[in-house]
């Protein structure tokens, strides 16, 4: 069945979308320290990996963009990333609903450089060329596979027309996210936006989840369907472990609050029960190397909890494994913790190196299989002598 723009608008009309992503309450510490830090890093790997001369100038098309977080990450990343601090951001957002993109052209009233407008992606592409075709939130999910792969071959018709390189950034919810373990032998159900809602249960919609092959097999079909000559391809993987629904256990109810559990890491504050932290992914309806991807990553996870359980002289029954070499010493991140002053105690110190090192084992061995909350895609175009 697919998918009308009134029912898009509905979801988000009767979710309270707007009043969501406005709340301070949505940032919270693995949003800012681990979720945005991330989506930065795919975009920086997306528009390094451009093949064009010195850029001065980075037009981007925002699809799906809501109040303009896309805009938020690429403004703080071309501020933060040295060979991209003196290009030029010219962004364009578009989203279906009419109250997102009111309110995102208010929020940037002054910025000479960002606009809004309201488009639904199935019928209006916007002609002009892009450097950058971004999207961050899933709104790709919203689509049917089938929808997935017409907006694709219209996309990439127009950029065969324009004969300009670019990149593709494909946001969409992992099928395989422990979050909804029960649910992964399907690719489509009834997604219930829980946390949009502070009180009360928000309205169930379809939406579409991915594997990478799956996705994969969706963007070649639409290149190959309209000639479109792909360049490279890349997937990865966000939130393995802190997606959202593990805070609501709306999907998957015997599922600890990894999220909850992560931030309480990162508050000083907060002393953490690490015992609540030992993840125990159950053998699901997946293939064998999801299962095998599981099973490798929970050695590790479990490794550093029980490291750091050691240090403060409590006992945690974990086979132990030897871990990825880029994961940083229990013994340098709590040194390196001495300086903050915040930080007043040894449990306080050790708390923030564990979460460091599970933030560091969550972004540098992730698989890009669609075992996190979400699997962005990457696409790189270069139609130039197409």
């Amino acid at each position: 069945m697919n998918v009308t723009s009134d029912d898009i608008k509905a979801v988000y009309e009767e979710s309270n979308a707007t009043q969501h992503y406005l709340s301070p309450n949505r940032k919270d510490n693995v949003k800012v320290y681990w979720e945005e830090a991330f989506s930065r890093f795919v975009f920086k790997q997306a528009i390094l990996s451009i093949d064009t001369p010195a850029r001065e100038k980075l037009r981007v098309l925002d699809v799906g963009a809501g109040i303009g977080d896309g805009y938020t990450l690429l403004s703080d990343l071309l501020a933060q990333e040295p060979s991209l601090d003196k290009c030029n951001l010219d962004y364009l957002g578009i989203d279906i609903s009419p109250e997102m993109v009111e309110t995102a052209n208010n929020l940037y009233k002054n910025n000479t450089n960002v606009r809004f407008e309201q488009a639904d992606i199935r019928k209006q592409i916007p002609e002009s060329p892009f450097d950058l075709y971004l999207s961050c939130g899933v709104p790709y999910s919203h689509l049917t596979h089938e929808e997935l792969e017409t907006v694709l071959k219209i996309l990439f018709e127009r950029i065969l027309k324009n004969q300009s390189p670019c990149a593709v950034v494909i946001d969409v919810l992992g099928r395989y996210s422990i979050e909804w373990q029960p649910h992964w032998s399907e690719s489509r159900w009834n997604y219930n936006m829980s946390f949009f809602k502070s009180e009360g249960e928000a309205k169930p919609t379809l939406m579409s989840f991915y594997s990478h092959e799956h996705l994969e097999k969706i963007i070649r079909n639409a290149a190959s369907e309209v000639n479109c000559p792909i360049k490279n391809l890349a997937f990865f993987d966000r939130s393995i472990v802190v997606g959202r629904h593990t805070s609501t256990g709306a999907f998957n109810r015997e599922l600890p609050k990894y999220r909850n559990l992560v931030n309480s890491l990162l508050d000083p504050n907060q002393e953490t029960d690490l015992n609540q932290l030992i993840l125990r992914v159950e053998s699901g309806d997946a293939p064998e190397y999801i299962i095998k991807f599981f099973h490798q990553f929970s050695g590790w996870w479990n490794t550093i909890i029980a490291e750091a359980a050691e240090l403060l002289n409590e006992s945690l029954e974990v086979n132990r494994v030897q871990l990825p070499a880029n994961i940083e010493s229990l013994d340098v991140l709590i040194k390196q913790n001495l300086a903050n002053s915040v930080l007043t105690n040894d449990r306080q110190r050790i708390e923030l190196a564990v979460a460091k090192r599970l933030q560091q084992l969550e972004q540098t061995c992730e698989p890009g299989y669609g075992v996190g909350h979400d699997l962005f895609g990457v696409v790189w175009l270069d139609t130039r002598n197409s």
